[in-house]
């Protein structure tokens, strides 16, 4: 509500807030409920010191710029972001992989030994899924769309882009680093997918409503998404021991195939037939647990 009355830098700044507040949340309550919260020391913070300063410094730099030109442009104009961001990201992994869980803070950010596989799927998947859909909806409706002009040199620094803003960081943290984690450890994946798609949901029609200014027309669609989405990420969760740098490349590879527009109705039926795969393969409807849940 804040964002949408400013602009520039202050907008982003309280944008990328809010898009944290999952985050937030999160380390606020390991603080207080967790037994061990005393023994945390300062670098399990760093990672998350190190996102924001990183977002304070683009949105002191380019705050202006950002609302006012497409950002794969942004970004190639300006290289020092890229660099910032790679940094950013490298280390953010990095000191999560140094700490190995052994606080509850860094246990928000599990990262298990994971299949190179399962990285690569998270990232590529909904980028190719949202791409075919684009190609087959040239084929059927051949008058009404064409293919988006992209930008191969931009493709990585985008992503890398979309993992520190556009909440793949903020929001996994929270949602699935914390909250998943939570209820599956009394809940099935299927109802615990299901509670946070309801969350989710509303979370996400308070930022369309309130900053993207949607329609009313928009929201159902919004709320469909969201609720497949939710399913997808607990299947990226449980396929991977609790990995959420899976999740957040996942997260991110959603947000950068926003340039990919298909036809609503191909969209819809690839969702679906991509949801009936993973509710088949998910093992939805049985309690699970995991190894860094029994140190608890």
């Amino acid at each position: 509500m804040i964002a949408k009355e400013q602009h520039g830098a202050v907008k982003l700044l309280f944008n990328q807030l809010g898009y944290f507040g999952p985050a937030l949340v999160a380390i606020i309550l390991t603080l207080n409920l967790s037994t061990k919260s005393k023994a945390i020391k300062i670098k399990s913070y760093l990672p998350y010191i190190a996102v924001f300063a990183f977002i304070i410094i683009f949105a002191v730099l380019y705050g202006e710029t950002y609302y006012e030109m497409r950002k794969d442009i942004l970004l190639l104009e300006n290289p020092i972001i890229i660099l910032l961001a790679l940094i950013t990201v490298v280390y953010f992994i990095y000191q999560f992989v140094e700490n190995k869980g052994n606080s509850a803070i860094d246990k928000l950010v599990n990262l298990p030994k994971t299949s190179i596989i399962m990285y690569v799927l998270a990232a590529a998947i909904y980028p190719i899924l949202k791409f075919l859909g684009v190609l087959l909806s040239i084929k059927l409706f051949p008058t009404q769309f064409e293919l988006p002009v992209i930008n191969l040199i931009a493709i990585i620094p985008l992503f890398l882009f979309s993992i520190i803003f556009y909440a793949a960081i903020g929001e996994e943290v929270g949602w699935r680093g914390y909250a998943l984690r939570k209820l599956q450890q009394k809940y099935n994946p299927f109802v615990s997918t299901l509670f946070i798609a309801i969350v989710w949901s509303i979370w996400h029609i308070g930022y369309f409503v309130l900053v993207e200014n949607y329609s009313s027309q928009q929201i159902p669609s919004v709320v469909i998404w969201t609720i497949i989405a939710t399913f997808f990420s607990t299947w990226f969760f449980n396929k991977t021991n609790g990995n959420i740098l899976v999740l957040i490349l996942f997260h991110a590879s959603v947000n950068f195939a926003i340039m990919f527009a298909p036809h609503p109705i191909i969209v819809f039926g690839l969702h679906l037939i991509l949801l009936i795969v993973v509710l088949i393969t998910g093992s939805f409807f049985k309690k699970i647990e995991f190894d860094y849940d029994k140190s608890e």
